[in-house]
């Protein structure tokens, strides 16, 4: 089997298993795992975080498993690993490919996100602008187009937009669509095939032919040197031919500290947009939409009370909606009790209070330093611990701020003077390094979307 085969077994286990779990439990587990190789009948994925492989490993396995037999794949089982594991395990044998195989030239966007579906508020209306104006006439004024965000707050699903309004209103427009993993993918993939000459044309058909070319998550491409030079090359020959690009990141340009200067230029030389966090009006008129586009039986009390509890992530508050207007239709009732919606959240989504304590906090900053959590709970003082830990203590003071710091104190084992420290240098260091404050902000994506 071939990396092309397996992606599409994948795709295939993928769709079936989107339809098998809650849409809140497959963003946040399954949207981004990878298949990475077959070893004997075990398909082995690769997991962006410790956290997701424990869970996908546990609380999925059976349903993953059934998936898979569904599929008639020829693997029968699965591990997951992180990064850090994947050495141990050979990627898929060159002599598998007897052919050239073609990359895949489809692009299948999400129906449900369009411009009619994506509600506007004052967090997202200058994005939403740039990528309806690129819609409907790409390559002109916003090119390229830098679009960035937090986690969950609607970059993918303008970028689906774009694809959706092109594939109904200009047919023969060629667009491409790509996460940078798979990206990533692609190029290594026709690397390791070098010796077969079809396979890079095959790459470079695919990307230098494109009419618009939409990267999603670019920031995954910071430490991929090889395929960062592959994309330069590609975005020059495609802005010099004006086709429309279009980069989606989680963080400003000016972080993508990791990228090549070239590169980061490029994104520069066009138009470059933000999403903030959506205000509590915003979260309420999406809410609303939702529950009229579902047509959901739920109270104003029950919205407000979903709009205030998640404030973060509007993937995460879209599937708190799915989760008590299906738990009402199940049990035949309106939902019009703040109490009936806790009842209909208390086992698929925690409300982010909840989830935001002293472990889960020291959890994720520990996962984010690659250490463990008992190192930093340790009389250990060397650097790759003690920095780790104060950033613990920071976020921990900042989150939960009603927590005495002797509290803080003792849970590390601690006095409250250390915990003082590193809350006042770490906030120093915050307000003039812009590496502290993305270090800062990634974790607390963690936090917020484990």
């Amino acid at each position: 089997m071939n990396q092309v085969e397996l992606n599409k077994y994948w795709d295939n286990i993928s769709s079936k298993l989107s339809t098998a779990i809650s849409s809140v439990a497959y963003i946040i587990y399954f949207s981004n795992l990878q298949p990475f190789t077959v070893n004997g009948d075990t398909l082995i994925l690769l997991a962006p975080l410790n956290s997701h492989k424990t869970a996908v490993s546990t609380s999925f396995r059976d349903k993953l498993l059934e998936v898979i037999s569904e599929c008639n794949c020829p693997f029968n089982d699965f591990k997951v690993i992180t990064k850090e594991e994947a050495d141990q395990y050979q990627l898929l044998d060159q002599e598998d490919v007897k052919a050239p195989v073609e990359l895949d030239q489809t692009v299948t966007f999400i129906k449900e996100y369009t411009f009619d579906n994506f509600v506007i508020g004052d967090s997202n209306r200058l994005a939403a602008m740039a990528c309806q104006a690129i819609a409907e006439g790409p390559g002109d004024l916003y090119n390229p187009l830098f679009i960035y965000s937090h986690v969950g707050l609607g970059k993918t699903h303008l970028l689906n937009a774009i694809g959706n309004y092109l594939a109904v209103n200009s047919p023969k427009t060629k667009v491409i669509y790509v996460t940078a993993e798979n990206f990533t993918n692609d190029y290594v993939y026709s690397i390791r095939n070098s010796k077969n000459a079809e396979f890079i044309r095959n790459f470079n058909e695919r990307y230098r032919n494109a009419d618009v070319l939409m990267i999603d998550d670019v920031q995954f491409l910071e430490k991929a040197e090889k395929t960062q030079e592959a994309l330069f090359h590609i975005f020059n020959d495609l802005y010099a031919k004006k086709k429309q690009i279009i980069i989606s990141s989680d963080r400003p340009i000016r972080n993508l500290t990791l990228f090549d200067e070239r590169l980061t230029s490029r994104f520069q030389s066009g138009f470059t947009v933000d999403i903030v966090y959506p205000s509590l009006e915003d979260r309420l008129a999406i809410l609303q939409k939702k529950t009229y586009d579902y047509r959901f039986d739920i109270s104003p009390e029950v919205l407000y009370f979903l709009a205030i509890t998640e404030r973060q992530n509007i993937r995460v508050l879209q599937g708190m909606l799915k989760t008590v207007g299906i738990y009402g239709r199940l049990i035949k009732k309106s939902i019009d009790s703040v109490d009936l919606a806790k009842e209909a959240l208390r086992d698929s989504i925690m409300p982010t209070e909840e989830r935001v304590t002293l472990e889960s906090i020291t959890d994720a900053t520990a996962t984010y330093f690659n250490v463990k959590t008992k190192d930093l709970l340790s009389e250990r003082r060397t650097k790759n611990v003690v920095v780790p830990r104060q950033y613990a203590m920071y976020l921990i003071t900042e989150l939960l701020p009603d927590i005495p710091l002797a509290t803080i104190g003792e849970f590390f084992s601690r006095d409250h003077s250390t915990v003082i420290n590193s809350r006042d240098k770490i906030g120093r260091m915050k307000e003039t390094d812009e590496k502290v404050k993305t270090t800062i902000e990634d974790i607390k994506n963690m936090i917020y979307n484990k």
